[in-house]
């Protein structure tokens, strides 16, 4: 009988320790998982916190996934050490708390170090990001890629096991990681911010420490916590710093993260020299995208027609020059503030019909509503499609014409949405043409080759030859292509470029100063053009070096100028 209550005893004891190792094995699929989504949170949110200084471009995605992807083998090869030397659960407590902090300093610090790397001129453009990436993102990242050797070492208690518990650990890892790239990018940057979405991985790291500390024991269960419910507190605190700095003289009047820009609405000051007036901007990321001139007197927005405060929207008028009359029915790709569609809509009443505004985010629609007077709905003339440009144009019925269509979806910095400066984009804008149409488009590029050193033209010398292709101009019997840089200055500028069909005549600059001299004071009295009109470009550029832009061959990230 007492041989019988031993061996309970025993099977007891044993069944007990198996529990409490399956319980503390399951504990650590929960790290795994937990650290898995936080790296993918940050890496994701990562590429929103840079893009605003260095672009979207391919360079930006591919230091930051090479920055990530370093890290990561660095972490393992650190953790998997260090899991050998101290395999306690307090010792991945440090090392994940250890990340909770770098990661909590990222927000703070981003906005000024990239703004500094921007400064640095001796550094090529292309590989500022990458030197970004790898002081912001780094050091966090190989701290939470220590988690999972780190889970395998203290999970697996028997080498026959270690195959199936470090696959089962790592398949968990992943599916955490998917489910951090997932919410991040589908809900939470639009939902809380990218500032805020960083500073909640940090939390979740401080909290899955803070566990880690728990569930050891002696000075790490107090101090070890503390310090977690200090990152915890400092995530809370200093949630929502924003992604760009309001220059000084300047009001913030709102921002807002979309799924596609950082946008900032300011009150300031206009970019038009020598005016100055009192003006409200929306900038995407650190630029100016759109603005509008307020009443001095008042500083609120002043009746119809509106005035713009950035001086290119007057190029926008060029191609009345051409035609002689005022746009019948328009397509704007490119919304910004609205401001141009209502000026073409203020300034010709009664003679221009309809304008179709399409941009792919609808926030931008919604702030130019709420702060330019934007007709986002309702209007008889102005009509608003929220989806993508060149969508839009192929899905358009087949009779569908415009007399007057704008590519306004460009910005400078490396944001240039390659599908919508290709010669395939730009055919289906030809055959979308009225009779006697223009197609007018806004390129941030210098305009002229230089003799030496680095040359910033190469965009608008490859936007020239794609579109010259395409309608056949500078030929015998072809259309017309005509540039007009706003400053002609040799730096990064609005350049109009103007296509037309062979249904136009071809002018030379010397037709076009007439044609804008007899039609200024009655069309375009508002609009700027009498410093612009002689800046023709009437030589055609050096075409020799530079690419026929496709959808397959479209190396406009190497080509803006920042």
């Amino acid at each position: 009988m007492s041989n019988k209550r031993e061996v309970g005893k025993k099977d007891g004891g044993g069944a007990e320790k198996a529990g409490n190792a399956q319980a503390g094995t399951n504990s650590l699929y929960v790290v795994a998982f937990l650290a898995g989504a936080a790296l993918m949170g940050l890496e994701m949110s990562g590429a929103r916190l840079v893009e605003p200084h260095f672009g979207s471009t391919i360079y930006v995605w591919g230091s930051i996934i090479g920055v990530f992807m370093l890290a990561l083998s660095i972490g393992y090869w650190a953790g998997g050490r260090l899991a050998d030397r101290s395999p306690r659960i307090e010792t991945l407590g440090l090392a994940i708390l250890l990340a909770a902090l770098l990661d909590l300093a990222i927000p703070p610090l981003a906005p000024r170090f990239c703004s500094w790397i921007n400064e640095m001129e001796a550094v090529d453009v292309r590989y500022r990001t990458l030197v970004a990436s790898l002081v912001l993102f780094a050091p966090a990242s190989i701290c939470m890629g220590m988690a999972s050797p780190f889970a395998v070492r203290l999970a697996a208690s028997r080498v026959s096991a270690l195959g199936s518990v470090a696959g089962s650990l790592y398949a968990v890892s992943t599916l955490g990681s998917i489910l951090g790239t997932l919410l991040v990018s589908f809900v939470l940057v639009e939902f809380i911010g990218t500032s805020f979405v960083v500073y909640g991985v940090g939390i979740v790291l401080a909290l899955v420490a803070a566990y880690c500390f728990m569930s050891g024991g002696g000075v790490f269960r107090r101090a070890g916590t503390a310090l977690a419910v200090i990152g915890i507190g400092g995530g809370y605190f200093g949630a929502g710093v924003p992604l760009t700095q309001v220059m000084a003289g300047d009001t913030l009047l709102e921002m807002k993260e979309s799924a596609y820009h950082f946008i900032t609405i300011l009150k300031g000051r206009s970019q038009i020299a020598p005016y100055r007036q009192p003006a409200r901007l929306m900038m995407f990321n650190n630029l100016i995208e759109s603005g509008i001139l307020l009443d001095e007197r008042t500083g609120e927005l002043p009746p119809p027609p509106a005035r713009t405060a950035c001086g290119y929207v007057d190029l926008l008028h060029l191609g009345m020059v051409l035609t002689g009359r005022p746009p019948e029915n328009m397509l704007i790709i490119g919304c910004g503030g609205g401001v141009g569609p209502r000026m073409f809509k203020e300034n010709y009443p009664g003679a221009v019909k309809s304008i179709d505004v399409v941009d792919i985010d609808p926030w931008v629609f919604k702030l130019a509503e709420k702060w330019f007077a934007y007709p986002f709905s309702g209007d008889a003339v102005i009509k608003s499609h929220v989806v993508d440009g060149r969508m839009f144009v192929e899905q358009a019925p087949p009779d569908r014409k415009w007399d007057y269509i704008i590519m306004d979806a460009y910005s400078s910095g490396g944001r240039i949405p390659k599908h919508l400066i290709t010669g395939e984009f730009f055919r289906a804008i030809r055959d979308r043409l009225a009779e006697g149409g223009v197609m007018i488009i806004n390129v941030i590029s210098a305009f002229e080759k230089p003799a030496s050193g680095l040359d910033h033209s190469r965009l608008f010398r490859s936007v020239y030859k794609t579109l010259e292709e395409v309608y056949d101009a500078n030929r015998s019997g072809g259309g017309g292509l005509y540039a007009f840089p706003r400053n002609r200055s040799g730096q990064g500028e609005n350049i109009i470029m103007v296509a037309t069909k062979n249904d136009l005549p071809r002018y030379s600059p010397r037709d076009i100063e007439r044609r804008y001299r007899s039609i200024r004071n009655r069309l375009l009295s508002h609009a700027r053009l009498d410093e612009v009109i002689p800046r023709q470009i009437a030589i055609r550029p050096d075409l020799s070096d530079v690419p026929f832009l496709t959808d397959d061959f479209c190396p406009t990230d190497s080509m803006v100028h920042r």
